[in-house]
């Protein structure tokens, strides 16, 4: 007695269209690779006249790489920069760093300045600088 049935399920699915799928989508990916670029012009905003910020600590970092404080004219070494930062923070009651960056100082020196601020949960205002 001969029990086997002859109408099976073909479960094999046809992989040519994944295929085309595949191949079409690694173009796209190949195209928009060649157009993405490696990074992003910002502008910085100028502004048009004074701050009125006075109980914050206000940082400025010139197009020479210099730190100045709330203002001065005088130039501080970077290495005097925290222990000063510290002890003017210690006198306000809202613990707030303002800084104002130059468009051209490297964004390393920025990131720097927040994460001592962040080392010292202050908080961060970026602000522009000046016109003159």
């Amino acid at each position: 007695m001969n029990l086997s049935t002859h109408n099976k399920i073909n479960i094999n699915a046809g992989m040519s269209s994944m295929t085309d799928l595949v191949f079409l989508l690694l173009i796209f990916f190949i195209i928009i690779s060649t157009l993405v670029s490696n990074g992003v012009n910002v502008d910085l905003p100028q502004s048009k006249g004074t701050t009125s910020v006075t109980s914050n600590l206000t940082v400025s970092i010139q197009a020479d790489g210099s730190y100045h404080l709330n203002g001065d004219t005088r130039p501080i070494n970077r290495a005097d920069l925290e222990p000063k930062l510290k002890a003017e923070m210690e006198k306000l009651s809202e613990k707030v760093l303002y800084l104002q960056v130059d468009q051209s100082v490297p964004t390393g020196q920025t990131v720097e300045m927040i994460g001592l601020a962040k080392a010292n949960s202050w908080k961060v205002m970026l602000g522009a600088n000046p016109k003159k």
